[in-house]
């Protein structure tokens, strides 16, 4: 289950984001593909790193462009979600028709670079769920659901959603998307260091 945080519309500015990323060549959003490095990591649990031979760039590539430099998240955006202001990611990740993001855990690469921030140990199964309890990772569709675009995990599957809807993606729960559709997908993925006070 991916908690829903609630609508933003008129927190986000929504319409910014999207002329920001339409403003944007591909050619300068940065082509990932998952399954071939970041699963593949030393410490990823077993069966992440066996399901690589499945996927590669024909079928499991997204393109990632970071946004922390285009001010898109207000005081009171953070005040909402409980993060805090300093040392947040945030960037768009859009998938062609065809492509998934294959089951995962999220051991938060680009937050953390694979580094304990408690310790300087690297990020492995048996510690990532304590320094998982410090970040909140925000899933932010950037168009309404389309036929074909989903988010899943082991027992649910999301498929409908609007602009402005929020949900968390939770430290621990193995989940990842598909575009089984039409038409690119686009969305927004924040991650924060929680504000619990």
């Amino acid at each position: 289950m991916f908690p829903y945080l609630g609508s933003f519309d008129g927190i986000l500015p929504f319409h910014r984001i999207k002329r920001y990323y339409q403003s944007v060549p591909l050619d300068n959003w940065k082509e990932q593909c998952s399954p071939l490095d970041a699963h593949i990591y030393e410490h990823r649990p077993a069966e992440e790193v066996d399901q690589s031979k499945y996927y590669g760039t024909h079928n499991a590539t997204v393109r990632g462009l970071p946004v922390i430099d285009q001010d898109f998240f207000s005081d009171f955006w953070f005040k909402s979600i409980k993060a805090k202001k300093e040392g947040y990611f945030a960037k768009i990740i859009t998938s062609n028709p065809g492509h998934t993001e294959p089951p995962h855990k999220d051991f938060y690469p680009s937050f953390l670079n694979n580094v304990n921030p408690d310790d300087g140990s690297p990020i492995t199964t048996n510690n990532i769920h304590e320094v998982g309890k410090k970040i909140i990772r925000c899933w932010i569709p950037l168009q309404d659901s389309k036929v074909g675009h989903l988010l899943f995990s082991d027992d649910f599957c999301l498929h409908t959603w609007k602009v402005g809807d929020v949900f968390q993606l939770p430290t621990g729960v193995t989940h990842g998307f598909v575009n089984a559709g039409r038409e690119d997908r686009y969305t927004l993925v924040f991650t924060g260091w929680r504000n619990d006070d």
